[in-house]
């Protein structure tokens, strides 16, 4: 089998599957030749699963929304909900972070990620409804989820949709 092989001050052996499921061996200076092909013919059902695997076609990820439409969106969605909820927060923010989709600070300003781009419509309306109920509900009790799902009740999928989600 080929392989594109890497000598790094590394300790370890790895096999990584590189773009177009090309196989890229990492391995110390000094590691021998021999001992890199044995381990690649005794993984080698790993290799060949993770290579089909590459092949898979994928689902096409959720449609890009441009960021100026998206804070579109969002405002829109926090106007009516406000309103519906009778909960209205101090300002807005958009930030671009890899921890949250969105958060509510003590002082009432809520944040949304701009990464919500990549999700689906439903979801940033959930966001919105998410983070306009902790303007009531600081935490994640009871009483906050029963405010989410009252206002917006496919809570449960649209979570777990949410949560399959790269940040």
């Amino acid at each position: 089998m080929q392989y594109t092989l890497i000598r790094s001050r590394r300790h370890s052996l790895s096999l990584q599957i590189g773009v177009g499921g090309r196989l890229l061996v990492r391995a110390p200076f000094l590691y021998p030749k021999f001992l890199i092909d044995r381990l690649i013919s005794q993984k080698q059902a790993w290799i060949s699963k993770h290579q089909t695997n590459l092949a898979k076609p994928r689902p096409s990820p959720h449609r890009f929304i441009p960021d100026e439409e998206l804070k579109k969106l969002i405002q829109t969605h926090v106007h009516h909900y406000s309103a519906v909820m009778g909960l209205t927060p101090r300002s807005l923010r958009f930030t671009h972070v890899k921890t949250y989709w969105g958060s509510c600070s003590p002082k009432h300003v809520l944040s949304f990620n701009l990464q919500l781009a990549f999700t689906s419509r439903k979801i940033v309306e959930y966001v919105v409804v998410h983070e306009l109920s902790h303007l009531k509900w600081r935490g994640h009790g009871q009483r906050f989820w029963a405010l989410v799902t009252a206002h917006y009740p496919a809570t449960p999928q649209v979570k777990k949709q949410l949560r399959a989600l790269p940040h």
